[in-house]
Parts: structure tokens; sequence; C-alpha cells
């Protein structure tokens, strides 16, 4: 997500498929890098152009394919869950 505007520069290119976005404040860009099998797909390797005026500002989320439940669970006494941790 873009939060702001650009004057010149700071596109966000995908060079295998030949297209760029310019960045615009409130707009959103969304892809997936795997294809329908599953295997990631290398034609969505992208990259950011020099910001030449102004200042770019974005936000990222990434949305994972596959669950991660098992990855990192979440129960009492896992030292590495740190929210499940009491504050003080």
């Amino acid at each position: 997500m873009y939060l702001t505007d650009v004057p010149q520069g700071g596109r966000t290119v995908f060079p295998w498929v030949g297209a760029g976005v310019r960045p615009k404040r409130g707009s959103t860009l969304l892809w997936s890098n795997m294809n329908r099998a599953g295997v990631p797909d290398p034609r969505v390797q992208h990259g950011a152009c020099p910001v030449l005026m102004g200042d770019k500002w974005v936000i990222n989320k990434w949305i994972l394919y596959g669950g991660q439940i098992h990855t990192l669970p979440c129960v009492r006494g896992n030292p590495h869950a740190p929210f499940l941790r009491p504050i003080h």
C-alpha cells in the first residue's frame, strides 16, 4: 500500500513481465508469487526504482500460502511465543 504520492521515480517494477506501477497515495498493489501448482513464480520478481523527487512511504503485508499453525505453536510454556508471556 502506498502512503504517499511520488512526484518522480519510485515505481515498483516487474522486469520479467514488463510492467511497472507508479506510487499513488491510498492505492494497493497485490500479486501472487506462486503459480497454480504452488511453486514460486520467478516472473514476478520485482524491485523499486529510485525516488528522484519526494518521499516514498509504503506498508507491506505478506499473505502466506499454506498453514503456519505448526511452525510456531502458540501454547503456554513455548519460549518462542512472545505474545503469551506475561506482561510485567
